[in-house]
C-alpha cells in the first residue's frame, strides 16, 4: 500500500531539470470513479477512466502520461477500487506494485485522498501532493505541465495554501462546479485568491457566471502539502479523519481498511473540506483546453464531426441525422431521420437520449444519495 522508497536527486520524469518537479512532489492519481453518466459503456466491470473515449489511449493512460513529463513513475500513485487492480496493472504495467492504492470500497474523494496522503507520509513528512481526476480530457500535455510548474511554484511560495486549477469558461456550463476569485498574486502568473466554491449552477446563473470575469470552472485538479490536507480533514471530517488514523496504525492490515472504509459517507473533498475552507485557497488559471468529458454530449466537443455535425465512434449508418452522437462498442447501429440525440450500444445494452437529457443517464443507476450529486471522483 506504500509508495515506492525513493527519492530523485537529480531531473526528473525527462532527466532535465528545467522540466522537474521538486523530488518532495508526489502525483496521485484518482480513478475510483464509477462514471454512470457513459452506461452502457461505462460498467462496473470497466468504468469511464479505463475507457478509450478519444485517441488510442484509456483516459487513465493519457492522464498519467501528462504528469509522467513531471515526474518519475516512483512519485506517481494511483488510487482505484480493489476490482480494478487488474484493469490498473495492465494499462499501467511501468507502475510501481507499491503505488498502486486499492480501495475496498468506493467512497468518493475525501477518502480517497486521505488514504493516499497516508502512503505519502510514510516516504516524506515534508510531502506536496498534486490530486488529479484520471478521467479528463487535456489534448495539449506540454500546457498542462507548465501550468502545474507553475501551480508548485505557488505553494512553494505559501506552503500553508490549498492551490487549485481553474478553467476559463467557453459556455454556461451546469455540469461543473465553478471558483469564485478575487484579486491576483503577483507570482506567478496567473495566479488569484479564491473566495468560494459554487456547486453546479443553474442556467441562468451559469449564464451569468460564464461571462463576469471572476468564475472559474473547478478542474478537481488541487496541490497540497501532505499535512495541510491531513489537517483539514482533521478540522472539517474528523470522523473520517479518525477512520484513517486507525487505517495508519494497522497499516498493510487489510481487514482494518475494510473496517474503517466501510464506515465512511461517500463524500467529496470539495464539499466535505474545501467549501468550509474560509482563507488560504489560491487558483492558478490554466492556459490548456480542457473537459471533464461528464456526458456523452461531451464527444460532440471533443471528437471530430461529419458534414452533418455527427460524431461517430463504430460501426454506425446515419441518414439524414444531423448533430447527433452516436457510438457502437458492439452492434452495429443504423439511424434514419433524428436530430440532436444520443444513441451507444454495447454488449451491455442501448442507449438512446436527446442530448440534452445526457446529464440524465446516471439516473439509470438506481437511487443514489444527494451528496453524491456533487463531486464524483
Amino acid at each position: 500500500m506504500i509508495l515506492s522508497d525513493y527519492r530523485m536527486t537529480t531531473g526528473g520524469a525527462t532527466g532535465k531539470d528545467d522540466q522537474s518537479l521538486p523530488p518532495s512532489v508526489y502525483a496521485v492519481v484518482l480513478a475510483g470513479g464509477r462514471g454512470e453518466r457513459f452506461w452502457p459503456v461505462s460498467t462496473d466491470a470497466q468504468p469511464k477512466a479505463f475507457l478509450r473515449l478519444v485517441g488510442n489511449e484509456s483516459l487513465l493512460q493519457a492522464t498519467v502520461r501528462r504528469i509522467r513529463l513531471l515526474l518519475p513513475w516512483t512519485q506517481i500513485a494511483v488510487v482505484a477500487g480493489e476490482t480494478h487492480a487488474e484493469l490498473v496493472r495492465a494499462q499501467l504495467p511501468e507502475l510501481p506494485e507499491g503505488n498502486l492504492l486499492l480501495e475496498p470500497q468506493g467512497r468518493d474523494t475525501a477518502a480517497a485522498i486521505g488514504l493516499a496522503s497516508l502512503s505519502v507520509e510514510r516516504l516524506d513528512p515534508h510531502a506536496m501532493m498534486i490530486v488529479l481526476p484520471a478521467d479528463h480530457y487535456v489534448p495539449d500535455a506540454e500546457a498542462f505541465a507548465a501550468v502545474l510548474r507553475r501551480a508548485v511554484e505557488l505553494l512553494v511560495l505559501h506552503p500553508d495554501w490549498v492551490v487549485t486549477v481553474g478553467i476559463t469558461p467557453t459556455r454556461p456550463e451546469t455540469g461543473y462546479g465553478y471558483l469564485e476569485v478575487g484579486k491576483s498574486l503577483a507570482q506567478p502568473p496567473g495566479a488569484f485568491l479564491v473566495h468560494r466554491f459554487l456547486e453546479k449552477p443553474n442556467r441562468q446563473m451559469a449564464e451569468r457566471l460564464a461571462a463576469d470575469g471572476c468564475h472559474y470552472w473547478n478542474s478537481g485538479i488541487f496541490l497540497w502539502r501532505n499535512s495541510v490536507i491531513q489537517g483539514l480533514l482533521a478540522q472539517h471530517m474528523p470522523d473520517v479523519w479518525a477512520g484513517l488514523c486507525r487505517i495508519r496504525g494497522a497499516w498493510r492490515v487489510r481487514e482494518a481498511l475494510v473496517r474503517e472504509y466501510s464506515a465512511f459517507h461517500r463524500q467529496s473533498v470539495d464539499y466535505g473540506v474545501l467549501e468550509r475552507v474560509e482563507n488560504g485557497i489560491a487558483m492558478i488559471r490554466a492556459d490548456f483546453a480542457w473537459d471533464d468529458l461528464g456526458a456523452w454530449d461531451a464527444l460532440a466537443r471533443v471528437q471530430p464531426v461529419d458534414d452533418s455535425g455527427n460524431v461517430i465512434v463504430g460501426e454506425a449508418q446515419l441518414v439524414d441525422t444531423a448533430q447527433s452522437v452516436v457510438v457502437s462498442a458492439g452492434p452495429r447501429v443504423a439511424i434514419i431521420g433524428l436530430s440532436d440525440i444520443i444513441v451507444v450500444a454495447s454488449n451491455d445494452g442501448v442507449l438512446v437520449c436527446p442530448k440534452g437529457r445526457a446529464q440524465d443517464v446516471r439516473k439509470l443507476s438506481g437511487k443514489r444519495d444527494p451528496s453524491q450529486e456533487r463531486m464524483e471522483q
